[in-house]
């Protein structure tokens, strides 16, 4: 007779994103992974996507389906999907992490009808090894930088956060063709991120 494996306990955090501007940046020195694989899988009220500055380890999401993730990666994991993340044995990764609601950010700047849906049904693509994507990265670090600072430029983060969010969506789906609306901001408004991509 087999024993059934206990099912793994699923925690929800809520992340309070200020109704003005929907965003949280945890990042520093502090913001590292510990090597101890936590019993419990959590997900999320809002999309996650960080960046993996150092190290490696394993990011794991339900029945037990794992990825290796290594220095330079960057994940890009929707709300409500259970994850954990650990790092190697004897080692301690450092992330920055971008918590935002597409919806509520990028409801000016997207027509009315845009499905805000990510992939769902396969979890490799939350995971974005470095390398394999110029812009995200760049456009990842950038957002970080700006809301790091003592005044951050809301606007120009919103800019790199909508470009960001962009990419990943056509890096889920490589066919999505290029979305334009008249909703969409004038060019003047997002020269910095093309500036930043080139």
């Amino acid at each position: 007779m087999s024993i059934k494996k206990p099912k793994p306990v699923i925690e929800y955090r809520n992340y309070y994103l200020p109704s003005s501007f929907p965003v949280l940046l945890l990042t520093g020195d502090n913001w590292k992974i510990s090597d101890v694989k936590s019993e419990h899988l959590h997900f999320h009220n809002c999309l996650e996507v960080g960046i993996c500055h150092s190290r490696s380890g394993i990011l794991e999401f339900c029945n037990a389906m794992t990825m290796p993730f290594s220095e330079g990666d960057v994940t890009c994991i929707p709300r409500n999907i259970p994850h954990t993340t650990y790092s190697a044995p004897c080692t301690k990764s450092r992330w920055s992490y971008l918590f935002f609601d597409p919806r509520q950010l990028f409801r000016d700047m997207l027509p009315p009808d845009f499905s805000y849906s990510m992939i769902y049904d396969d979890v490799h693509k939350y995971l974005i090894p470095a390398g394999l994507s110029r812009r995200i990265p760049l456009l990842a670090d950038a957002a970080v930088e700006e809301l790091s600072a003592e005044e951050p430029d809301r606007m120009l983060a919103k800019s790199y956060l909508f470009a960001l969010y962009m990419e990943i969506i056509r890096f889920q789906n490589p066919e999505m063709h290029n979305i334009q609306s008249e909703n969409t901001p004038p060019p003047g408004k997002i020269h910095h991120v093309s500036a930043i991509i080139q």
